[in-house]
């Protein structure tokens, strides 16, 4: 429900920093779930991995999180990466290598969709996907 909503709000018209409160309010709030800190979505174009950051936390500060006052333009292709713990949000891991763990141990879920933004709003070219069965491992 919280990329849902959030997907909803990835318009022409709209920040990115719109994205963040929208998943970030629905998780902590609604949910009682945190989300996890410092990892999140990208622009895709040449490269799989490229700007902008889609952050999925409303930043402390401008400084944290640059790209959350930029409005996607039209044709802008994204990932948005929404990532939810059951505990406090917090990660660990061995720099630059994969996987991360959630600091207290507790279970998280990641999930991504693809976005192309569009005159209209947002065109989830991933859309399906979340009806796939969950994958839970330790």
């Amino acid at each position: 429900e919280a990329i849902r909503r959030g997907v909803e709000t990835l318009r022409p018209d709209n920040q990115y920093i719109e994205w963040a409160r929208t998943i970030q309010s629905y998780t902590e709030e609604e949910c009682g779930f945190h989300m996890v800190r410092g990892l999140g979505g990208h622009g895709i174009g040449r490269a799989l991995h490229g700007p902008p950051f889609i952050a999925n936390i409303v930043p402390d500060s401008p400084f944290e999180w640059p790209d959350a006052a930029i409005f996607p333009a039209p044709g802008t292709l994204i990932a948005v990466e929404p990532m939810i713990a059951i505990g406090t949000g917090a990660t660990r891991a061995v720099r630059g290598q994969w996987p991360i763990h959630t600091a207290d141990g507790s279970m998280a879920v990641h999930y991504e969709h693809d976005i192309l933004i569009t005159e209209n709003g947002p065109r989830t070219l991933t859309e399906g996907l979340e009806s796939l069965p969950d994958v839970i491992s330790h």
